[in-house]
């Protein structure tokens, strides 16, 4: 199992999805109720392997938050075996253990990993470890969770029958496929003259969804009709403006390293000269927007269902 789902990190589509969306996944009526009739996986999935990536996380009653969703589907048709691995914050995964066992666990360097693994093969769903005692959603809720992402998820030109508009719907990055020190330093065979030639970096495709891409599609996908799009447009919530919401915070009294000559700086380094800091105490004041209210959080930017 381990071998086959590794691929839906090394190989697997990758989504990143706006703030908002963890929200309304959390919301969404496949990740709270009871009981779900599950259609056909392979034509729901945007991709057989997929792994998306949420920057404000899933937040369900006590559970630890849900950064990420990582899918892989195996074989086809009635042998069709759907995995699903939920992702949490690695530093989250012992403080719900015993302490005995959270002691003696070994955490991954890796500031997220997966905390709960759900399977359904032959109409049968399970979980396999104890997603209590790592904080992870049951399997029924992990499910859910994948196809309210596949629900939210705007269609794209890869779809079938959909209109070739996904340039206002995802935004296509590129990134190295292992980042960090060495990436990319794998050698070739050798070549003509017996040296190695380097190997260039493997890439991968990251596709960034904007927020006026998250109304949820209607299907069959027909034409909505006045009354039905004005009812589509009111349950979208678009992300607010953090510039708009950001408050004023508090900064107490401190000292730091300022330019002697503030007035003059510019002129002074045109000329070639040299500005040297110096230390100043700096009285207590109120940074942010005036006219806002102060936040005693001193947050900067004000992120919804976000502590």
């Amino acid at each position: 199992m381990c071998m086959n789902f590794a691929a839906a990190y090394r190989t697997g589509e990758v989504w990143v999805v706006p703030h908002s969306m963890a929200d309304r996944i959390a919301h969404h009526p496949l990740a709270n109720q009871a009981s779900m009739i599950v259609g056909s996986l392979e034509e729901a999935a945007p991709a057989r392997d997929g792994l998306v990536y949420f920057p404000t996380p899933i937040y369900i009653d006590d559970l630890h938050p849900v950064h990420g969703l990582a899918w892989h589907m195996e074989g086809t048709g009635s042998d069709l075996a759907f995995s699903v691995e939920t992702i949490t914050d690695t530093q989250l995964l012992p403080t719900r253990l015993p302490p005995s066992v959270a002691a003696s666990t070994k955490l991954p360097l890796a500031p997220y990993c997966p905390n709960g693994v759900s399977t359904l093969i032959g109409g049968v769903l399970a979980g396999y470890g104890n997603p209590d005692s790592f904080g992870a959603p049951d399997p029924g809720t992990a499910l859910g969770l994948v196809l309210a992402f596949w629900e939210l998820r705007a269609p794209t030109a890869r779809d079938a029958d959909v209109p070739d508009e996904s340039g206002t719907v995802e935004d296509t990055l590129t990134v190295f496929q292992h980042a960090g020190p060495g990436h990319g330093t794998r050698k070739s065979a050798h070549g003509r003259k017996g040296k190695r030639a380097k190997q260039s970096p493997r890439k991968r495709r990251i596709r960034v969804i904007r927020e006026p891409a998250h109304i949820p599609t209607l299907a069959p996908r027909a034409r909505l009709t006045d009354a039905a799009d004005s009812a589509l447009a009111a349950e979208h919530i678009p992300e607010p403006n953090w510039r708009d919401e950001t408050l004023r915070w508090e900064v107490s009294m401190k000292h730091q390293n300022r330019c002697p000559n503030p007035h003059q700086h510019r002129a002074i380094i045109e000329a070639g000269g040299e500005c040297k800091p110096v230390l100043v105490p700096v009285k207590r004041h109120f940074n942010g927007p005036k006219g806002r209210d102060v936040d005693p959080r001193r947050t900067v930017r004000i992120v919804p269902e976000r502590p």
